[in-house]
Parts: C-alpha cells; structure tokens; sequence
C-alpha cells in the first residue's frame, strides 16, 4: 500500500518538477534571445553610423550621415533602409545554427534624429569645436576675441553722419562776394580742400585702395539653394545641451575656410569667411561689403582721434585760414577745419585698408599719421603704416564673425559646407539639415519561444 501512494507521489511530483524546468528553459531562451537582440541593434546601429559622408569628414572634419546616400532626395526612409539590412544580415548569421531558436525581424522605425542644423547648428558648431580640441589647433587670429577689446569699434554711422552733416553745413551757408574786374561782384568759390575726399565717400572702396578687381573670383550663388536660404527648423527631441565656446569656433572657421588673403581655390566661392561675415551671392560682393565695413570702423577711429590731435588741427586751422574765402567770411573757418580734419580721418581709413588687403596690420587705436593737411587737395591713397602687433585683416574678419547672431553664422558656415560638397560629389541633394549625428530607433523581432521584443535604442557620435 505505501508503494503504491509512493509511486502516485513521484508521478506527481516528476509532472511538477518538469513543468517548472521547461517553464525556466522558456524564460532563459527568451531572455537569451533578448540579449542577442539587443546585441544585434548595438551593432547595427553602429554600422549605420560607420556610414558617414566621407568627402564632409575629410574636408571639415566632420561626422554625419547624410539621408540621401548619394541619392537625389534625403529621407529617414533611406536610414530605415540601411538599419533594416544590417539587422536583417546580423540576424541571419544565428539562423540554423542556433540551439535556443531563431529571431524574425518585424520593423524597423527611425523616429527621431539630431541633424547639423539642430539648435541654430549647434550640432555642427560642437562638433567643429571639438575638432579644434582634439587636434589642439590655436589660431592667433582669434585672441583679440577674448581680451575684452572690442576691434570693430562703435560709431562707424555716426562719424559718417557728423561729416556729411557738416558738409551739408558748409554748402548752404552764404559765400563772400568780391568786386571783379569789371566791378561786377561774384562769389568767391570756397574751394575747400576736403571737397575731393568727401567725394569718395559713394565710390567703390575696392577701386578706391586699389585692388585687384580683375583677379577677383567670378562665382556666384543664389540663396536659397543653402540651408540659409530654406526654411529650416529643428526638428529633433535629442539635442544636447553642450554650448560650444565662440572662439574656438571661429578659429575653426579659420582653419578650415578661405579669405581673400588666402583663398579656398576647389570652392564654389573662394572667399568663404567674407561670405560667412556678410552673406551676398558672390565673392566680389562679399569683399566689397567687408572692406566698405573695414573703411567705416576705421574711419571712426581715426575720427575720433583726429580732433584729440594737436598738431593735426593747428595744420587745417592754418590750411582753411589760407583760403579766401574764410579769410573775407571767418565764420567758415570752424567748420572748413573740422571738415579737413574729417577728411584725413578718411583718407587714413583708406590708406589703413589697403595695408590690411596687403597682408598687414594697424593698430587698434590711432597713434601716428601718414595722412596730412597739405596732402588732403590731392586726394590720393597712399599706403599706411604696417604695424607689426597690430590688427590684421583676418582678425577684422574673426571680429565681424564673432558679431553675427549665432543661427546666422552658424547657417552661413553650413552654406559654405553645402558648397564644396555638392561640388565635390556631384551630390546635388547634400544638405545639412540632412545630416544626423544622432539617431533613435524602435525595433521589433519575434523569437522562436512566443518572445516579441521592442529594442528602442539612440546611438550618435557624440
């Protein structure tokens, strides 16, 4: 009788003990096959990052996956596509071979991604920042930045807005009258030697300081084919917070980009930081607009330093004194020697910038003169004095960059990256507000053991 309730017993307990064995064989497959499916994601996530547009890497040092893959138009769906073959490819190395069951991938989604022109190209700008980081460029250029010496100046309108004020001051007040010959009696002409330098002021500044027209590239852009020119917004949850220092970024900018003084010949436009400073369609309007901005900051330096100058206004005193007509009226004199003073101020301006285009520097706050009273009938632009710690024409240029609102000169920089890609690749349809650096994605296998598995994953380089 005890062998008999033995024998139920060990029945019964042998059912249990198996149930509990197969159900704990079920849960470790499952769990295996999760564990093999989050490895299989890893590595196919990854390999879709390995993926990056190598012509952008090798040019700026920059890594990103650009959504047209060569193709005409980008799209999320041509990610999708490469992440679905990795993962499908990492999968099919387990199949048949496995003794814990296959994996059958479902779906793949890319919902989410980072792109360089995420938060005003703050993407972009981290990523420049870090290359100057880990390669420990430093560029001399930009250390003005940083000393609390603002290089741009202010009062650039308003110096030119006092001398035309002036100018117009002096033409509407009554000229003497003298007898003639015949006794008739005629105005006496003013002949006021700044007349010629006040001329100049609605000339083009690059013939004014001579240079190099004819060599000045011919390209020309039109704006709305760059990331400046679209209507471009963020379009991602995933930014990261990280604010990248100002400087460093503009060392990059200079590290990486042409200037006129030495320019990115295999660009579309060859003079890119001017184009970065003042965003026109071409090289010839960019320098333009960046050497008119050279002459009005140093037009009000030395406007402002030209009254403090002693010596400089006792020479246009004497110069309008010699004039005729303020010796028969002396209520011209003030005026006429302020407007000769001007137009040293403005000459010197001129003769600075042409010293900048040359390749040399000038100090920051005026010191020393080349331009004089006597000289200012002739009008001519000589050359300025090249001072060796002063301020050079790329250290303007980092100045005016630096002054930018960041979307803009982080958008232009991308413009300029836009450029030498597409021209580089023949990628017609390389942007880079389709270019991610981060990406998040959802995806859904089946294993062999009723296991369905979500894998939601955000891979990125940095």
């Amino acid at each position: 009788m005890m062998k008999g309730y033995l024998t139920v017993f060990l029945s019964l307990s042998l059912s249990i003990l198996s149930g509990v064995i197969l159900t704990l064989t079920a849960l470790a497959i499952r769990n295996g096959q999760r564990l093999r499916m989050e490895c299989i994601a890893d590595i196919s996530m990854n390999s879709a990052l390995a993926e990056f547009e190598k012509t952008l890497h090798d040019r700026y040092g920059l890594f990103y996956v650009d959504l047209s893959y060569q193709e005409a138009q980008p799209s999320l769906q041509n990610m999708e596509r490469r992440l679905q073959y990795y993962l499908s490819e990492n999968i099919a190395l387990f199949q048949n071979s496995d003794l814990w069951g296959n994996l059958a991938l479902k779906n793949v989604v890319v919902n989410d991604v980072q792109t360089a022109a995420d938060g005003q190209g703050g993407s972009m700008k981290n990523q420049a920042v870090q290359y100057i980081e880990d390669y420990g460029i430093h560029r001399e250029e930009t250390e003005i930045l940083s000393s609390g010496d603002s290089i741009l100046g202010t009062g650039q309108e308003d110096a030119m807005g006092a001398w035309s004020a002036l100018m117009e001051v002096i033409a509407g007040m009554e000229l003497p009258l003298i007898q003639n010959d015949k006794g008739e009696w005629e105005e006496v002409p003013l002949s006021n030697p700044a007349d010629r330098a006040y001329g100049f002021t609605g000339s083009d500044v690059l013939f004014l300081v001579g240079a190099p027209i004819d060599r000045v590239p011919v390209g020309k852009i039109l704006k709305e084919d760059y990331l400046s020119g679209r209507d471009s917004s963020d379009r991602s949850n995933l930014q990261r917070q990280k604010e990248a220092d100002t400087g460093q970024f503009i060392a990059y900018l200079l590290e990486m980009m042409g200037n006129y003084r030495d320019g990115k010949e295999d660009g579309l436009l060859k003079y890119q930081l001017e184009y970065i400073a003042e965003g026109k369609e071409s090289d010839y309007e960019n320098l333009q607009a960046v050497v008119e901005k050279l002459a009005g900051i140093r037009f009000a330096v030395n406007a402002e330093a030209v009254f403090s100058d002693s010596d400089l206004v006792s020479e246009a005193a004497g110069l309008a004194e010699g004039l005729q007509a303020v010796s028969l009226n002396p209520a011209f004199l003030k005026p006429v020697t302020e407007s000769i003073l001007y137009a040293c101020a403005y000459l010197e301006a001129l003769s600075e910038v042409k010293v900048l285009l040359e390749g040399g520097s000038v100090s920051l706050r005026k010191e020393s003169w080349v331009i004089r009273p006597a000289i200012i009938a002739e009008a001519e632009i000589q050359g300025g004095q090249n001072v060796s710690s002063g301020i050079s024409y790329e250290q303007y240029l980092a100045g005016m960059i630096s002054a930018l609102p960041e979307k803009e000169r982080n958008y232009r920089a991308m413009d300029i990256m836009e450029m030498d890609i597409r021209m580089l690749t023949g990628n017609t349809g390389f942007a880079m507000d389709c270019c991610v650096e981060r990406f998040r994605a959802q995806i859904q296998a089946a294993g062999s053991v009723r296991g369905n598995y979500l894998i939601d994953r955000t891979y990125g380089y940095y």
